[in-house]
């Protein structure tokens, strides 16, 4: 494991939903009228929103799902107005939180990131489960990869973990340091494997 990106969910900063609870709350009052982008059925982008949807007791169809090709569409359709809201990785977005064209009203991180102090966690608007959705990258191989090549892997990316420029340029893209074991990246990816197998069976993606 290298890194994760947050997941963050943002409105339009001149939206009338001032927080999570508000956006919710229209949800619930308007089932179906209001819309959210994607990047397709199997992202992150999709499956975040639903998971939310599922611990709120909400049906699939609570807002309107849009799909698009990219990020890059996703977001001008949300600064363009087709749609409501977005939940996507921080670093795709954070320019546009931060020149203050969109306003963040929920984090994934187990801790408020501190690049965006006022914004909330999951965890803290009674959501914790909504932390299983990050995003993240990893270093891979092949199966069956050599022992003393693993090990050289491994000796490499701790000492990147102490990278000040590493550190640095995570830092400046909204990424967070993440470097583990292969053990450890071996239970997580499990986890995630687990999570999204779970979320694609009730949402009938693999029918």
């Amino acid at each position: 494991m290298l890194e994760f990106n947050p997941f963050i969910c943002v409105v339009r900063s001149d939206a009338p939903y001032r927080t999570m609870a508000d956006l919710v709350e229209a949800v619930r009052k308007q089932p179906g009228k209001l819309a959210y982008a994607s990047t397709g059925n199997t992202t992150l982008q999709y499956m975040g929103p639903q998971l939310l949807f599922g611990l709120l007791g909400l049906k699939t169809d609570a807002a309107l799902h849009v799909p698009y090709k990219g990020s890059g569409e996703a977001t001008t359709a949300l600064m363009g107005r087709q749609v409501d809201f977005q939940c996507n990785n921080l670093t795709t977005i954070a320019s546009h939180i931060k020149a203050g064209a969109f306003r963040a009203l929920m984090i994934t991180t187990s801790k408020r990131f501190e690049e965006l102090p006022d914004v909330p966690t999951s965890r803290e608007l009674g959501w914790p489960d909504m932390e299983q959705i990050i995003g993240w990258s990893a270093l891979y191989g092949p199966p069956g990869l050599a022992k003393e090549a693993l090990e050289r892997w491994s000796e490499v990316l701790q000492k990147l973990s102490k990278d000040v420029d590493w550190l640095a340029g995570n830092a400046k893209i909204g990424g967070i340091p993440g470097i583990m074991t292969p053990a450890d990246t071996e239970r997580y990816v499990r986890g995630q494997y687990e999570l999204y197998d779970r979320l694609a069976s009730k949402l009938r993606l693999k029918e």
